[in-house]
Order: C-alpha cells, then sequence, then structure tokens
C-alpha cells in the first residue's frame, strides 16, 4: 500500500489480512485488466502486498517482467517467498510510493492498482505519477471498492452501524470509500483515453469465509482503531461492543453471505 505520511492504511497487517491478501490472484482479482495484456510486457503492480497478484500476473507475461511496489517490507519478502516457491523468475518486489516512484519516465507497458487508490488523500497526484512511468500506448488498470454498493445478508442494526463506522474510519484516515464511482472521471482528467469501466464482486458465500470475515472486523479491525473511534466520541464503547458481538454473530450464521462492490476501470496513455 503506497501512503503518504498522513494517512494509515486502514485494514493494518494483522496475519488474518495478509492472508486474505496473499490468496489474490491475477486472473481472479484482475480479470478486467488480463485480457490487454501480451506475454512480453513489463508490467508494475501498485500496491501489490503479499505478492499473489504480482506472482500470477508474471506468468502471463512470460517474455516480460513484472515489477510489484508497495511500502510495507513484510509484504514484498512474502511476494519474493512466493515467486521462489513457485519457480516464478520474471517478477521483483520493491519499496516505493506511488507519490514518488524509483522508475525513469515511460518504462512500463502496463499499470495495475488493485484496491490501492481509494486509500489514498490525493489519488490524483499518484496517478500522475503512474501516466508518467507508462510508455505511450500503455495501459492502466484500477480496482476499487464502492462501499455503498456492498450488500449483506441478514441484516442487523448493529452491523448496519458498524459499516457507516468503518466508512467514518477510513475517511479519517485520509481514504475514500465511494473512490470506485469516480474512477473514470478520475482517469480522463490525469489525461488518460479510451476509458471503459466495469464492476465485480469479492463474495463471501460459505460458513468459513463470512467466519474468517467477522472475526477479522469484529475482532481485530475494530480493537485497532478502538482509541480513535472513542476519541471522535463517533460511538460510545458500549455501542462499540455491540457492534462487535453482532458481527461474530452474523458471521456464524449459516445463512451469511457478504459481497464487496469493485469498480473497474481501463484506460490507455
Amino acid at each position: 500500500m503506497a501512503l503518504k505520511q498522513h494517512e494509515i492504511y486502514s485494514a493494518g497487517y494483522d496475519p488474518l489480512v495478509l492472508q486474505g491478501l496473499a490468496r489474490r490472484s491475477a486472473t481472479r482479482d484482475a480479470a478486467f485488466f488480463v485480457p490487454h495484456l501480451t506475454p512480453v510486457m513489463h508490467v508494475l503492480d501498485c500496491g501489490c502486498g503479499p505478492g499473489g497478484i504480482s506472482v500470477t500476473l508474471a506468468a502471463l507475461v512470460p517474455q516480460g517482467r513484472v515489477v510489484g511496489v508497495d511500502i510495507e517490507d513484510r509484504q514484498l519478502d512474502m511476494g519474493r517467498r512466493e515467486a521462489q516457491q513457485r519457480g516464478i523468475g520474471n517478477v521483483e518486489f520493491h519499496h516505493a510510493s506511488l507519490y514518488a516512484l524509483p522508475f525513469a519516465d515511460e518504462s512500463f507497458d502496463a499499470v495495475l492498482a488493485h484496491a490501492v487508490l481509494y486509500h489514498l488523500a490525493e489519488p490524483m497526484n499518484a496517478l500522475r505519477e503512474l501516466w508518467r512511468i507508462l510508455k505511450p500506448g500503455g495501459v492502466i488498470g484500477l480496482r476499487d471498492a464502492d462501499f455503498d454498493g456492498d450488500v449483506y445478508y441478514p441484516a442487523h442494526e448493529d452491523v448496519d452501524r458498524f459499516w457507516k463506522l468503518t466508512m467514518r474510519v477510513i475517511e479519517h484516515n485520509g481514504g475514500d470509500p465511494r473512490f470506485g464511482r469516480k474512477q473514470r472521471r478520475l482517469l480522463r482528467e490525469a489525461g488518460f483515453r479510451n476509458i471503459a469501466g466495469s464492476a465485480s464482486s469479492d463474495a463471501f458465500g460459505t460458513l468459513e469465509m463470512t467466519a474468517g470475515y467477522s472475526r477479522y472486523f469484529g475482532g481485530v479491525f475494530l480493537n485497532q482503531h478502538r482509541e480513535l473511534i472513542l476519541n471522535q466520541q463517533w460511538v460510545t464503547d458500549w455501542e462499540l461492543t455491540a457492534m462487535q458481538n453482532a458481527l461474530l454473530d452474523w458471521g456464524s450464521n449459516p445463512d451469511a453471505f457478504y459481497a464487496r462492490c469493485r469498480c473497474e476501470a481501463v484506460g490507455w496513455k
């Protein structure tokens, strides 16, 4: 995740988060972007995390190369180990911020920014930097959340309140939980052309997945931001505990379902 000093990656780096990020793959999480790749492309994966997407992208460009960048070194190390275990040699990982990439102008054929720009306070500055390092005719792909498109079942008042609280935390930390719908406009303003939007969802439709999701948000996310939430007086301690209990109950419900909306866009330089 590429962040400036005043920004915070709201999800944090708990093992539950890293496990989920490590399961990402290009064919699933960047399916909208993959058809625009050719085997010889030099690709940048922004906010690469533990490298699941980077490594699987590298397998799709066997005569090219993939560079994953992030500001969290533990995740970069995970990506290097994953590449070594899979025997993928055309991928590398670097510590870098999207606001100041250590690459020459016009050095990449394609750029992917998956679930990173909506955490940034200044996404346009990041897009200008991505424009700089992209070759003329190169393609950029964005995939970001838009919380208003999320769905879950069964409904519960305290879970509804939790999602509203989550959005306040992300906004306080410099992000935009409604960023996804704005991708086409921002790409156009950054100078990209022939921009096309799409959408898909990350779905949690088994008891194991919903239970894990509720454990993270109820047991990790809310505790991680508890001091902020209480200091800002967004809710009381009692209300926060009620939300945690409701989340855990929801996650263990055999009928539980959750889907996160992911808006997508591709454009060309």
